[in-house]
């Protein structure tokens, strides 16, 4: 199962989110499920990068996938963090649609932090 996880303050600011795990939807090559969930992920990374011009705090497996977490920066500007923040609610509403159908094979978590 992919578990996603966004880490929020008790404003729900996000600081960071997680993607792990495997769907094991269809075996390698052929996961939906897994391709879905890769998309989303990387797709948030690189819009992130091309319309805001931040290079967040990536850490990633290296060998057999199936892990990336991301740690978004503080020390931008109020403007930048709004559409910072925007950019990840939209990760997150593509991720709530996945698990409405495919909830068998990835879920999303929710982890207040202390700020």
């Amino acid at each position: 199962m992919i578990s996603v996880t966004i880490h929020h303050d008790e404003n729900r600011h996000v600081s960071a989110f997680e993607f792990s795990g495997h769907a094991g939807y269809d075996e390698t090559g052929k996961d939906l499920v897994c391709a879905g969930a890769s998309t989303i992920a990387i797709g948030t990374v690189n819009a992130i990068y091309a319309l805001l011009h931040i290079e967040p705090k990536i850490d990633q497996a290296t060998e057999g996938g199936g892990y990336l977490r991301v740690d978004l920066p503080t020390d931008i500007d109020v403007e930048a963090d709004a559409k910072l923040q925007l950019i990840v609610q939209v990760m997150t509403a593509q991720v709530y649609s996945m698990v409405q159908t495919y909830g068998q094979y990835i879920k999303i978590n929710y982890n207040q932090v202390a700020q």
